[in-house]
């Protein structure tokens, strides 16, 4: 029998560091990458799922640490969250919920995050200098194709790529590409 009281009490359930990243609970982001997985070891009687890259998820708790502060050049530790799927839930119907998971686990973590400039609010990357399809949008929802034949990496074929350069700006000002790029740095 699943303990629900316990599932739901995460190790940073409620607090809410100050954070370099600017995040305050109840903020809706998005999972990254195909490695978050919820429920390992059938945590609390609950089976293991993985947690689809691009899902929407709500932020129940932050800690903002001094861990590997010595690496980064403006001196911030790494943050870390508790989350609750928006959209996943358990058998008895309890949001599926991570607790105390790396920020990276977000997309929004990154800088280059951004919404899809069609409209259609899906989740993706502008893609930066000297990156593959630099200047394009991408998905975050992509599957694997064949390694690298020369440096034997794992690529990724994105469902989407987008120009922004085709789409105008919010209230028809400029491309949605100088949108994105100027309000970034902003």
């Amino acid at each position: 029998m699943p303990d629900a009281k316990k599932y739901r009490n995460t190790m940073n359930l409620g607090r809410e560091d100050d954070n370099f990243l600017g995040w305050k609970l109840g903020d809706i982001v998005h999972t990254a990458g195909s490695y978050v997985r919820a429920n390992g070891y059938n945590y609390c009687g609950y089976e293991p799922f993985d947690i689809p890259t691009g899902s929407r998820v709500r932020i129940i708790g932050i800690k903002q640490t001094e861990l590997n502060a010595c690496y980064d050049k403006d001196g911030h530790g790494d943050v870390y969250i508790d989350f609750e799927c928006l959209d996943h839930f358990n058998p008895d119907g309890t949001p599926i919920t991570c607790g105390n998971r790396h920020a990276g686990s977000i997309a929004e973590r990154s800088p280059e995050f951004a919404l899809c400039p069609d409209g259609s609010g899906e989740p993706g990357y502008l893609r930066g200098s000297g990156m593959r399809n630099e200047g394009l949008w991408v998905s975050l929802d992509s599957r694997q194709i064949e390694d690298h034949p020369e440096h034997g990496y794992i690529q990724f074929q994105p469902r989407k790529i987008v120009d922004p350069k085709q789409y105008s700006g919010p209230g028809g000002n400029g491309t949605f590409h100088e949108y994105l790029t100027v309000s970034s740095c902003d």
